[in-house]
């Protein structure tokens, strides 16, 4: 089991949010966090965007965790409440309502990235 399996104990944004400061604040001081949640095939996700302080932390980072950049920050998904069914429905992928407050807050540019990789995730599962 890897360090990010381990958060999909996460119910919710407000549980994941303290759980990824913990394992990231290891690699370095998180100087940004932003969380979008999403449903894809009946899993409710949770879209991480982040950066550290340093671009050397973040390397070792995306090294230990196996994950990648986009748009300049560091992302990566979390499923938050795995489908008890697993039965293939086909693509199906949408935003989920925010359950909490940060929606407002959270900056166009890292809303756009979100849109777009959840997009490109989609595109993968299909091809």
């Amino acid at each position: 089991m890897t360090a990010l399996d381990r958060l999909r104990h996460c119910p919710d944004v407000t549980t994941l949010k303290p759980a990824l400061h913990r394992l990231c604040e290891t690699f370095g001081r998180v100087a940004k966090l932003d969380v979008l949640t999403a449903m894809h095939e009946g899993t409710r996700q949770a879209i991480c965007f982040l950066r550290l302080d340093s671009p050397e932390q973040e390397q070792t980072l995306m090294q230990t965790l196996g994950v990648g950049r986009f748009g300049g920050e560091i992302v990566f998904v979390v499923d938050l409440n795995p489908a008890a069914n697993q039965e293939a429905q086909g693509p199906s992928s949408q935003w989920a309502d925010r359950d909490d407050s940060e929606a407002a807050r959270l900056p166009s540019a890292t809303a756009n990235a979100a849109r777009d990789f959840a997009g490109q995730r989609s595109n993968l599962a299909v091809s």
